[in-house]
């Protein structure tokens, strides 16, 4: 095959399925042209520059990056625009075409999975001399494409269960499903959106596979690994609702993970320091070379990246008060909150104007660009997301709070945090409650508030309480839009926005 042409019929796919950008194989890996086309599928070096590929497009989209962590918080209660910053406002107030959820829209993660399906389809194992090599590469890729695919289903489809919480009876449409390797003009099909069922099928599927080819992989944590895969599968049963498949899943990931839960002031106060902790707790982080990666691609980092939208330079959201207040005093958690005055390490000539948003001026300092040009390493998933996962399913499947409490009070005690209150025990709705607040106050502005009120089918509420965003209204989806449905006439819109 002649591989040239294989990269253009790979764009002309692109369109077709409804990506948004054209990047080629072969975009940001380093070095960029150390390796030509034309081996990309049928050597050593090609495949190791696509994998690298597949890791870059995480780091480079912006629907990974400071969308992926920001724009929950924004869209939710736990973060506010500085007055004067107009970054993520259409989020904040609720306003646009589409409410603000066009905001979250990421249809763009379809350039990974392409990137992963063709390490797992188009790859023959001749490539390389050592079979393992291929398999761990394909390993990494089923669970990169399953990450994809969870992270945007969540976007545009109701979660397993809630599929007539919307204005529609009955909504269960998902994404398109592509795990075939687009390698010639006749695979650039166009596809009807799959049902949530089978995307969620899938994705376990993958994952499944995933975990039989990493098995005992868990030294690196800057690459797929057997403990991230436990704990995405943990993910993705908890959303799905799957109580003793999640609670199992985020047990297997503790028991995998290399380190385990920081529990010393300092040591939970500079863990997302770049300089000091450098995240212990990260299950899979992507690593940005601050002096090659801060500015390129769609995860722009000097300007669009998450340190630039929280504690350096525009300071674009700032935490409400509202989350602040969920935290104990002594809870060691509150170092990550600093003074905006004095936290910057890349300010900009602009007045802050902090306490517009939170009573002592406070910013989160889990992405401070520490490494430099307001860059930081991102950790897409963390240790102690398991141990939440692990409380909530636990006490779900067996329907009882008391079944839910170790894993959530070695979390708080790790955290200097307490004891699990006996209001949180008294129904399940009480223990909910307080994992959710537990969750806010553990992983504010890493991605989840929005999410974690979506799942459990509740309104989306401002920091006083207000309602913003009914759990039935149909802006709780994303809009296809009219973009991608006229490259694609088989995409069916999300009710309401086609009236």
């Amino acid at each position: 095959m002649n591989n040239l042409k294989t990269l253009k019929y790979v764009l002309v796919a692109a369109l077709m399925v409804g990506f948004t950008s054209c990047d080629s194989l072969l975009d940001d890996v380093e070095p960029s042209t150390s390796v030509s086309s034309e081996v990309v599928l049928t050597s050593e070096e090609g495949v190791d520059a696509l994998r690298a590929s597949m890791y870059s497009k995480i780091r480079e989209n912006f629907g990974f990056t400071t969308e992926y962590f920001i724009g929950p918080s924004a869209f939710a209660d736990e973060t506010r625009n500085r007055p004067g910053s107009t970054r993520y406002q259409a989020l904040t107030v609720a306003t646009g075409t589409s409410g603000g959820t066009a905001h979250l829209n990421n249809w763009g993660l379809y350039e990974i999975i392409q990137d992963a399906n063709l390490i797992i389809g188009a790859v023959e194992p001749s490539v390389f001399e050592d079979p393992a090599t291929l398999d761990l590469y394909r390993g990494e890729a089923l669970a990169l494409r399953a990450f994809a695919m969870h992270t945007m289903v969540r976007v545009y489809g109701y979660e397993p269960g809630n599929f007539s919480v919307g204005p529609q009876a009955n909504w269960n449409a998902g994404i398109v499903i592509r795990t075939e390797p687009v390698l010639d003009l006749a695979d650039a099909d166009t596809r009807a959106r799959s049902t949530v069922g089978d995307v969620y099928t899938q994705i376990l599927s993958d994952l499944s596979d995933a975990r039989t080819l990493l098995a005992g992989e868990n030294a690196d944590n800057r690459y797929v690994t057997e403990a991230f895969v436990d704990a995405l599968s943990a993910r993705v049963n908890l959303y799905a609702g799957n109580w003793a498949d999640a609670a199992s899943a985020a047990q297997d990931a503790i028991d995998n993970f290399p380190g385990t839960l920081v529990d010393t002031q300092t040591g939970v106060a500079e863990m997302f320091d770049e300089r000091s902790g450098n995240h212990p707790e990260a299950i899979f982080k992507i690593v940005v070379n601050s002096d090659t990666e801060n500015s390129t691609g769609g995860g722009s980092f000097a300007n669009n990246g998450p340190a630039t939208y929280t504690a350096d330079g525009f300071l674009a959201q700032l935490p409400t008060q509202f989350l602040l207040d969920k935290y104990d005093a002594a809870d060691y958690r509150l170092g990550w909150y600093q003074d905006c005055t004095t936290t910057q390490l890349n300010p900009l000539t602009q007045p802050t104007n902090c306490t517009g948003v939170n009573t002592n001026g406070l910013v989160s300092v889990k992405f401070g660009g520490e490494k430099g040009n307001s860059v930081d390493d991102m950790p897409m998933i963390r240790l102690a997301e398991m141990y939440l996962i692990r409380a909530e399913a636990l006490a779900k499947d067996a329907n009882s709070p008391a079944a839910g409490v170790t894993p959530l009070q070695t979390l708080m005690t790790a955290r200097n945090a307490g004891t699990v209150p006996a209001s949180a025990l008294t129904d399940m709705t009480s223990f909910e409650d307080y994992i959710l607040d537990e969750r806010m106050r553990e992983l504010g502005v890493e991605g989840h508030r929005f999410w974690d009120l979506k799942r459990l089918a509740r309104d989306v509420r401002n920091p006083d309480g207000s309602i913003k965003m009914r759990a039935d209204s149909y802006r709780i989806l994303a809009e296809i839009g009219s973009g991608l449905r006229n490259v694609n006439d088989l995409l069916e819109e999300n009710p309401g926005y086609d009236e």
